[in-house]
């Protein structure tokens, strides 16, 4: 579907100017038509792109009002206009009126939406092409409302998973740069003119490197992270980065068991809507963000093409848990692969949540070691002068004991004489 900016005129000669969403030029000039119009111009509009892309509980809460309305026979112009007439961001409002007037003037609700440009997900309009096939739109809704909430859950704790190495990285740059800013160059005023160890040298040594340059390093320090971060969307970047995640031990496997969640109920759905299996996949390949999962639908989908059953086709891709195969090939063989697509997504999203919950359990101890070395190495650099200090005392403390021994005894043996 595009947009067309047209100038038409009636049969008495009146010009009349306005846009009309079609799929082709001769469709634009056949509505014309319809309202005794006769094209004179027209002008092919990009998509418009008013609304920002909406968060999948801000989805979950649209469809799910959506779902209410549509299934009280509310029709779906009636409905944007309740929703649009509500205490809500201005450029939603601004959305939801423009998908009204695309509907009044005929467009179709799911072409009304993917006009919108990235506010609404492919795989939601989509669902909703679906659904207006089947006659089903409320129902269709209903589910995306349930579908969008368990995406929101997972990507929720996946955040929650992630926020907490986050944080312990910032607490350990922040205690090592008031350490060696603050702290340990009072210790270090005591060992000047001092032999000490190599550990001790070197911490000094970097403390007045810190304390001497911090303007300097604190610029580096933010140019660095943004330069990282730039390079790691790279394409060719984030797809190492991607491949290296799933191949770590013990995390790549949890991390693999996440994805599949992910993947399985987004097929799920959109299989059970009646989209066929080629269109799912590359749906479904959309909503993941790892790169190098990706990249290996377009195989996949050469597979499904040539006759190969879905099952081996999710065999053969590297980063998806294996019971996933195994478990759609019983649904290929008992006919029910809707129903075991619905289910095996049910079972991953609960193991999906276990997985998390194991990575930050083994994140948390490896977290808090690496915290607990760094400040160990620090304190051991400056309490080995301190015991040296202390022994050399003692050793010269023990000499001059045994001088005074000494003393007594030539004293007494002179005496004795």
């Amino acid at each position: 579907m595009a947009v067309y900016q047209y100038v038409a005129s009636n049969m008495g000669g009146k010009i009349k100017k306005g846009q009309l969403t079609t799929a082709n030029p001769e469709q634009l000039r056949e509505l014309l038509k319809q309202q005794n119009l006769f094209l004179i111009s027209y002008e092919e509009k990009a998509n418009m792109t008013t609304g920002r892309k909406l968060k999948s509980n801000e989805l979950a809460e649209l469809c799910r009002e959506l779902g209410s309305l549509l299934g009280s026979g509310i029709s779906v112009v009636r409905s944007f206009t309740i929703i649009s007439g509500r205490d809500i961001d201005p450029k939603l409002k601004k959305s939801y009126t423009n998908i009204s007037t695309q509907i009044k003037r005929g467009v179709p609700l799911s072409d009304a939406m993917e006009l919108q440009g990235r506010m609404f997900p492919e795989m939601l309009v989509n669902m909703i092409r679906a659904g207006e096939e089947s006659g089903d739109i409320d129902k269709t809704f209903d589910k995306m409302a349930v579908h969008y909430d368990k995406e929101y859950r997972m990507a929720g704790s996946v955040k929650s998973a992630l926020t907490y190495p986050i944080v312990l990285l910032v607490l350990i740059v922040v205690v090592m740069m008031g350490l060696f800013t603050f702290v340990l160059p009072t210790f270090f005023e005591l060992f000047e003119d001092m032999e000490v160890p190599l550990i001790t040298q070197i911490v000094m040594n970097l403390s007045t490197f810190i304390r001497e340059n911090i303007i300097i390093i604190a610029l580096v320090a933010a140019i660095s992270v943004t330069l990282i971060g730039f390079i790691v969307t790279l394409y060719p970047v984030k797809y190492q980065i991607d491949k290296f995640i799933l191949k770590l031990p013990k995390i790549g496997n949890l991390i693999k068991i996440v994805y599949t969640a992910q993947f399985a109920r987004t097929l799920a759905s959109l299989y059970a809507s009646g989209i066929n299996i080629v269109d799912s996949l590359q749906i479904s390949k959309n909503t993941l963000s790892n790169y190098y999962i990706r990249e290996q639908f377009d195989d996949a989908v050469k597979k499904i093409r040539a006759g190969i059953t879905l099952s081996e086709t999710l065999r053969g891709i590297d980063g998806f848990d294996i019971k996933l195969s195994q478990t759609v090939e019983v649904g290929e063989e008992t006919g029910q692969l809707d129903r075991m697509l619905n289910c095996t997504a049910d079972s991953y999203e609960y193991e999906s949540q276990a997985a998390i919950n194991k990575m930050i359990t083994i994140l948390q101890p490896v977290m808090i070691i690496i915290l607990a070395g760094l400040v160990l190495v620090v304190i051991g650099s400056v309490m080995l002068p301190i015991f040296n200090m202390y022994s050399s005392i003692e050793g010269a403390s023990d000499r001059s004991g045994g001088y005074e021994v000494q003393a007594v005894r030539d004293i007494s043996e002179w005496k004795e004489v």
